[in-house]
């Protein structure tokens, strides 16, 4: 409640400092009105004055006196005008005067403000008339200025001497000597000055003033008294309502509010809390279903099970769906969440607990391995009976995963997980240790491939291929990693683990650049492998690319490319392969002969050459099989003008065999090892 109150005393201070300012932007509102008010009742007197003159101007050169009563010119707009200001004068609170800074009367000589004014319309000719408020001995008067400009009816008194008429310029002479002749059309003649004290203004200005301060000052007194009123009021509604908040709400006592308020628009808060009480009872109910229990099934769910685990031990059974999203994919969410209530239903007697929406525990009471084995396997049959969903019949695999002696949910996930590797339906968590062993080195081998990577460890080596004469005609290039003691270790050893995780990528990264720049400075040519994981990641094709780009000649390179009938199948292999040919790159197909071997395949791939599978190589003195594919594939390369390449000559027995068959080039230990310097 004091931050209420504060807050009232910081609004009364500055709606008083509010007040004040609305005060004095009043006053200067009221300043400018009257000012402008005196400044348009100075306009219209001059302009009417200036009429005044412009009619006598056209009036008085038909007119002659000749009245000894009347002063010669008492007909002409200088004269007649300085009667009038007289008039004017004698009558009113203001000083009115026509003058000029070259006067023709010294009565009616110009005041260093008329001349102020006068060098001013001299020098703005557009402007029309000329205010300013002026101090003369410590009083300030209001001083408006309008321009008198030569016009065509005076040029006849004020223009060319010459052109005066001779009498008239004698009269004129005779009474104000040689004074105010020579002007041009729509020069400064002088002006109309009309000057009088500002306090009179002043005196308007602080009596409406004073009028409109003591209405606002009453309303704002009144507003005050009123607000006090109904803040008084409102605080008690508030206090109520906080009374009401610290003595149920705060101590979590959900009860209505019953107290009378003053004022409907506390009444509708009052209803609000009273909402918000059954919405909080509402809401903690549902929060504990929620947080607890499955919202499809209405079973209980993973926290619940964890809970209920804390207080006691029993073997864990874990029941999941085989394929459960293709099921959700190809039939969509209603048909799988019907699947799901179908598979509930018939859990139903075995008080399952719901952990995923493909998932189900149940916590078994049987004390004995194959008991708890038996029930599974019933319990399969059960759950992979037919269902019928919207009139399709529809069967469905199911897997069990089981922790029996440790009783660990995350025993028995490791079993379900375990199901696809060991491809079995029901699996023990005892079972999966050997698995466990292998996530643990792959995990070390992970670790290993980092840093090999990072103490730049990932080396190349190279295997000639020879020719028939022995020449070394082409290198393959081989990865390698040397280990913290200098051991060189085969791809055979990590590549598949590598392949498992972003880390393969590196690998062939580094194996390119290093590769490149090794072959970059010399004239040999070389031989990379590529597998389909390769070919089929965007960024790898792309790198391989600008390698390519700035290699000095990419008609040295060879992709070795694994048969497959995913190449078959891949646009984007054919585009890339394409790719590489544009550069002059050779295309061999790698272990021909190994499995896929289909021959149209190579004339899709337009193949430069094929390498003959090791297999087929390592034992063809004496197997007739392998002599049999091999002269066949060796006759259809021949045919189609491919080189051929047999890998795994061991011997300079095989070396001689495939060479009387026609092998073009040979690799393998009768004539070198892979190694690591060229």
């Amino acid at each position: 409640m004091r931050t209420i109150k504060n807050e009232m005393i910081k609004m009364f201070l500055l709606s008083g400092i509010g007040l004040f300012i609305l005060l004095y932007v009043l006053y200067k509102s009221i300043t400018y009105f009257i000012i402008q008010q005196e400044y348009q009742k100075a306009k219209f007197l001059a302009h009417t004055l200036v009429y005044t003159r412009d009619y006598l101007a056209k009036l008085a050169p038909y007119i002659e006196l000749n009245s000894n009563h009347f002063h010669p010119f008492s007909i002409t707009p200088a004269y007649v005008i300085d009667k009038i200001t007289t008039m004017i004068k004698e009558d009113k609170h203001f000083k009115i005067k026509q003058t000029s800074d070259k006067c023709r009367n010294i009565l009616n000589k110009a005041s260093k403000y008329d001349l102020e004014a006068i060098e001013f319309l001299k020098k703005h000719p557009q402007k029309e008339d000329y205010f300013v408020l002026i101090n003369i001995n410590n009083k300030e008067y209001f001083f408006y200025a309008y321009p008198l400009r030569i016009e065509k009816s005076c040029i006849k008194c004020h223009g060319n001497i010459k052109e005066v008429p001779q009498k008239l310029y004698k009269k004129l002479v005779s009474y104000y000597g040689k004074k105010a002749f020579g002007y041009k059309l729509g020069e400064l003649r002088g002006i109309i000055s009309i000057k009088f004290p500002f306090n009179v203004i002043k005196e308007k200005i602080n009596r409406l003033f004073l009028k409109l301060s003591f209405f606002l000052l009453a309303i704002y007194i009144l507003g005050i008294v009123v607000f006090l009123r109904i803040n008084s009021l409102i605080l008690k509604d508030i206090k109520k309502i906080n009374y009401f908040m610290k003595k149920n709400l705060s101590k979590s006592i959900f009860r209505p509010m019953k107290e009378k308020l003053f004022f409907s628009e506390f009444e509708l808060v009052k209803n609000q809390i009273n909402e918000t009480v059954k919405s909080i009872k509402t809401f903690k109910r549902e929060s504990y279903n929620n947080m607890y229990y499955n919202n499809l099934t209405g079973y209980p769910n993973r926290i619940k099970l964890k809970e209920v685990l804390k207080r006691k031990k029993a073997p864990i059974i874990i029941i999941d769906i085989d394929s459960f999203k293709e099921i959700n994919y190809f039939y969509g969410e209603n048909f799988a969440d019907t699947l799901i209530l179908q598979v509930a239903k018939r859990l139903k007697k075995f008080n399952p607990f719901n952990t995923k929406i493909d998932q189900f525990v149940i916590l078994s009471k049987i004390k004995d391995k194959d008991e708890i084995y038996d029930f599974s396997k019933k319990l399969l049959e059960l759950l992979e009976e037919p269902y019928i969903i919207y009139g399709i019949k529809i069967f469905v695999k199911f897997r069990i995963g089981i922790s029996f002696y440790k009783k660990e949910l995350k025993e028995a996930i490791t079993a379900l997980e375990s199901t696809r590797f060991l491809n079995k339906d029901i699996v023990f968590a005892s079972e999966t240790e050997h698995l466990k062993k292998q996530a643990k080195q792959h995990l070390e081998w992970i670790k290993k491939l980092k840093d090999a990577i990072n103490e730049d460890r990932i080396i190349p080596y190279f295997q000639p291929i020879v020719n028939k004469e022995l020449k070394v005609c082409k290198y393959e290039v081989l990865m390698r990693i040397k280990d913290e003691k200098g051991k060189i270790i085969s791809p055979n050893v990590f590549l598949e683990i590598a392949k498992k995780s972003r880390l393969y990528f590196d690998l062939i990264k580094i194996m390119f650049n290093k590769v490149f720049d090794i072959f970059k400075n010399n004239n040999k040519e070389f031989s990379l492998n590529l597998t389909m994981l390769d070919i089929q990641n965007k960024e790898i094709r792309n790198f391989i690319i600008e390698k390519l780009k700035t290699f000095p000649q990419p008609s040295r390179v060879n992709f070795e490319i694994v048969e497959s009938e995913d190449i078959k199948k891949s646009e984007e292999t054919f585009e890339f392969i394409k790719q590489l040919k544009s550069f002059g790159c050779k295309i061999l197909i790698d272990d021909f002969g190994s499995g896929y071997a289909n021959f149209d395949y190579l004339f899709l791939l337009k193949a430069n050459g094929i390498k003959i599978d090791g297999s087929l190589i390592i034992n063809i003195l004496n197997d007739k099989n392998s002599q049999t594919i091999v002269k066949s594939i060796i006759a259809f390369a021949k045919e189609v003008n491919m080189q051929v390449i047999a890998e795994y000559v061991e011997t300079k027995e095989i070396f001689e065999y495939l060479k009387s068959l026609g092998v073009d080039c040979f690799q393998g230990h009768f004539y070198s090892s892979s190694k690591e310097n060229l």
